[in-house]
């Protein structure tokens, strides 16, 4: 179990998960929309909407969005962030992934973005998600991942995003989340590796976890000391004004409910 719930974690920390954030994850939010196919009809689901950024950027595609958060903070700053967009068609929901508050087959698209780690259990999610849609409806989903076949890699991310950040639970790999999905009962449409534009930076994103003393200083030296399979995958660099950059492992999948 996480040492720290995620509603505890971002009602903590809602205010820091602003425009830089989601730069860090700009390709990601680019693939979900290119591969959602949305229509001015449909009605889509944000889980673990956070704050909004999904959300408000599907709405001038769609009829509605919904977006559905543990976190009151983070609501307040999704629908602050859909008031000044201009956008009418949002309606956020206080619920958990695994238990969603919505009776079945009432949306077109389920849409997941940077979230699933901090989920307790992805599979109930992923359940839950295919009740949720009409027949033909769609599942689309990024997170940071950890490659196949590299235990050791694997290992050292999800350990320090612990110490970052004690509501976190796991990354998957590829072949975890293709388990997953097919298990559900989806046909699974496409999995991709997505490189982001701009790469994370320590300093804030220590900042952005509510991680300090002696954790950020254990997570620097982990990063400074990570064995070179792990240095190569997540392109960390030591910056010239001693901060570090590096950039995750995305994945992006699509699938459908069979019609």
């Amino acid at each position: 179990m996480p040492s720290r719930t995620s509603q505890e974690q971002f009602d903590r920390q809602a205010a820091e998960y602003n425009a830089q954030w989601n730069a860090w994850s700009g390709g990601s939010l680019e693939w979900l929309i290119e591969h959602a196919h949305c229509r001015p009809s449909h009605k889509w689901l944000d889980v673990a909407t956070g704050a909004g950024f999904t959300a408000v950027a599907f709405a001038p595609l769609v009829a509605e969005v919904t977006g559905l958060d543990v976190s009151a903070a983070m609501l307040r700053e999704a629908r602050e962030r859909a008031r000044a967009a201009g956008l009418a068609n949002l309606v956020f929901q206080t619920g958990a992934a695994e238990s969603l508050p919505f009776p079945a087959e009432g949306f077109d698209g389920v849409v997941c973005r940077l979230a699933a780690h901090h989920f307790l259990s992805v599979p109930k999610f992923v359940a839950e998600a295919y009740r949720v849609l009409r027949p033909g409806g769609r599942l689309l989903a990024a997170d940071s991942a950890e490659p196949d076949d590299a235990p050791e890699v694997d290992a050292w991310h999800n350990h320090v995003e612990v110490l970052r950040d004690g509501s976190h639970v796991r990354n998957y790999t590829p072949a975890e989340w293709r388990g997953f999905v097919t298990g559900a009962g989806f046909v699974l449409d496409e999995v991709d590796q997505v490189r982001e534009s701009v790469p994370i930076t320590m300093r804030a994103w220590l900042k952005k976890g509510g991680c300090r003393g002696e954790a950020a200083a254990e997570v620097r030296r982990l990063f400074l000391e990570a064995p070179s399979e792990v240095a190569r995958t997540f392109s960390i660099t030591a910056m010239p004004d001693g901060d570090i950059s590096f950039q995750w492992v995305r994945i992006a999948l699509s699938a459908h409910k069979p019609a």
